[in-house]
């Protein structure tokens, strides 16, 4: 005879600092069973690392917890961090757009500096001389001050492997402690290191609520994208060298099937055209990096009637006719081809194209940045007939060019695209090659045309 299911509980746990977050350790550790009460056993809902602290839910409702702890569902999970040091506001805005780790880009999260922690067990008390002692103290006999550093309220949703270590570190401010004070609904509240209390039956149904809400959310937006147009390619990647048409192909195809068109490669040359500007290097490495975190890259559908196809604004300026200069065609290579400012775009474009229903072009988008691109091009033409088109838009905009100048320039840029370390230009193995040469716009988009309509019949 089966004996009768043991009732469900749940509990909100302060784990501190040194426990493991489960109840068993092979190496005899400090384990979370140590401070649970006795009773049914419970298991942790989620992880925090044996340095870490603060709110963990414990609880034998498995069924919870998997809807909990799932990262399709994306629950919020906040975090109070000191770190080393002060960040300025160029970290806090890398941290909130996500930033790339090793196993890849981090999704935006909110990051906010922090005057003080706000519970008072959490500030440290201010190193100094004893009262009376110390005025005038110089040199060796001065006491040693502890470094500076202050605290963020980091508020994630997605939660890997000791992330928010790496992501503060990644910028030069190593986490000191790592609180949760929140996961969803649920607070941490006045709860102390080592302590439990039961969570109400109010906590319980809030916490029921949102883990279900965001089931049936997942499942109207997964419908959502099953709809008429189930089988169209949702992305669509098309890669190229220099003057291959990819801008006016993508643009194009984009307006017929009503999808975002996304050129990645103007937020190169707008990073190009402002380190110019400026002053700035552009072999130099770290300073590019800088400003492409610095800089607000916007990329809109075009504005003005003046045969644009998009708009490219900098900090709220216009830019978008400084872009096809010819010293940023030669600045544009070194620019592109640097690992920083690539991470600092990349994480952009790829959070754009996993929206869905986009037409992105670049050089990298389908080996790099969208590398399960549903549809994959590579437009490709002979560098004289590319050098043709780029000759003829200078002529076009009143500018001076020399056709045998404008051909040295884009075999130069082929020939640095495709051999720099990171990310260089190629087509992807499962990109279908288009060549574009001889044939007029008309053909190559019926031709692209045709292998979304095959795309479409797989």
């Amino acid at each position: 005879m089966l004996g009768q299911a043991e009732p469900l509980t749940y509990v909100a746990l302060y784990k501190p600092a040194g426990y493991l977050s489960s109840n068993q350790d092979p190496h005899g550790g400090r384990m979370l069973s140590e401070l649970l009460p006795p009773g049914p056993r419970l298991y942790p809902v989620g992880r925090l690392d044996r340095d870490s602290e603060g709110l963990m839910l414990v609880t034998n409702d498995g069924d919870l917890a998997l809807r909990l702890t799932h990262p399709r569902y994306e629950h919020a999970k906040i975090y109070l961090v000191e770190v080393e040091g002060v960040p300025d506001e160029r970290k806090l805005r890398r941290w909130q757009h996500g930033v790339m780790l090793d196993d890849g880009p981090t999704l935006p999260a909110k990051v906010a500096l922090l005057r003080e922690p706000p519970f008072p067990y959490l500030r440290r008390r201010a190193a100094g001389p004893a009262a009376g002692e110390g005025e005038g103290r110089r040199g060796r006999d001065a006491p040693r001050q502890p470094p500076r550093t202050s605290w963020l309220k980091i508020t994630l949703r997605e939660g890997r492997k000791r992330q928010i270590r790496r992501m503060v570190g990644l910028l030069g401010h190593p986490a000191l402690r790592i609180v949760r004070i929140g996961m969803g609904s649920l607070a941490l509240g006045d709860l102390r290191p080592g302590r439990w209390r039961d969570l109400t039956e109010g906590e319980v149904r809030a916490l029921r609520d949102e883990a279900f809400a965001a089931v049936e959310a997942t499942a109207a937006v997964r419908e959502a994208k099953g709809g008429r147009d189930r089988s169209m390619p949702s992305t669509i990647a098309i890669d190229g060298p220099s003057a291959s048409g990819k801008s006016t192909i993508g643009g194009l195809l984009a307006r017929e099937l009503g999808y975002l068109y996304f050129d990645t490669g103007v937020m190169y040359r707008a990073t190009a055209a402002v380190a110019l500007a400026r002053g700035v290097p552009v072999d130099d490495a770290a300073a590019v990096a800088d400003l492409a975190r610095a800089i607000h890259i916007e990329v809109t559908a075009a504005t003005v009637d003046d045969g644009r196809d998009v708009t490219v604004l900098v900090d709220g300026q216009d830019v978008t006719h400084e872009l096809r200069r010819p010293d940023v065609e030669k600045a544009v290579s070194p620019v592109s081809a640097n690992p920083g400012v690539r991470e600092a775009l990349c994480l952009q474009q790829r959070r754009i194209g996993e929206a869905g229903r986009v037409v992105m072009v670049g050089r990298d988008i389908g080996t790099v940045v969208l590398p399960d691109a549903d549809l994959k091009i590579y437009l490709d033409a002979a560098p004289t007939e590319r050098a043709r088109r780029r000759y003829l838009e200078r002529l076009a905009r009143g500018e001076t060019a020399d056709f045998e100048q404008v051909l040295a320039d884009i075999r130069r840029r082929d020939e640095y695209d495709s051999s720099r370390q990171h990310a260089p230009l190629m087509a992807a193995p499962d990109a279908v090659l288009v060549d574009s040469t001889g044939l007029t716009i008309e053909q190559v988009l019926e031709r692209v045309r045709g292998l979304v309509a095959r795309a479409q019949a797989r």
